[in-house]
């Protein structure tokens, strides 16, 4: 299961529970986020089992999304569509390669989900994100 889930984002600021439309900005550039995801990336202790995941929705997430194990491009871009098929860059809707990568888990063959491997994954909106985190 899911034991550890961090997250790094820009983060809204509350008060009583009602945010007050102010945002904390931690990223704000292209190069904000390559910097700090390599940052994770290098990091992370590569002796424990542990999976990348990137969620993005623009060009500038383009560099991450690759880098990640797992990339996950929401509702995309038509630009972002095109830059990355220029470069070979291959787009899955996320439940259809998650069966494949279940088929190869099942079929004994490699079951590996790496960065750079010029997939990335594709879903319409945060309902299959969540149910692709959470199994719900």
């Amino acid at each position: 299961g899911l034991h550890v889930l961090n997250i790094h984002a820009n983060e809204f600021v509350y008060e009583d529970s009602v945010s007050t439309g102010e945002i904390i900005k931690k990223v704000e550039t292209p190069g904000d986020k390559v910097r700090l995801f390599s940052e994770i990336l290098q990091n992370y202790n590569s002796s424990k089992k542990k999976i990348t995941v990137y969620i993005g929705d623009s060009v500038g997430d383009l560099l991450c999304l690759l880098k990640a194990d797992i990339g996950i491009l929401v509702d995309s871009s038509p630009c972002l569509r095109r830059l990355g098929s220029h470069f070979g860059v291959a787009f899955v809707p996320l439940f259809q390669g998650l069966i494949k990568k279940q088929m190869e888990h099942v079929e004994g063959t490699c079951f590996n989900w790496k960065g750079l491997s010029g997939v990335l994954y594709t879903v319409s909106g945060w309902a299959e994100i969540h149910a692709f985190i959470l199994g719900s």
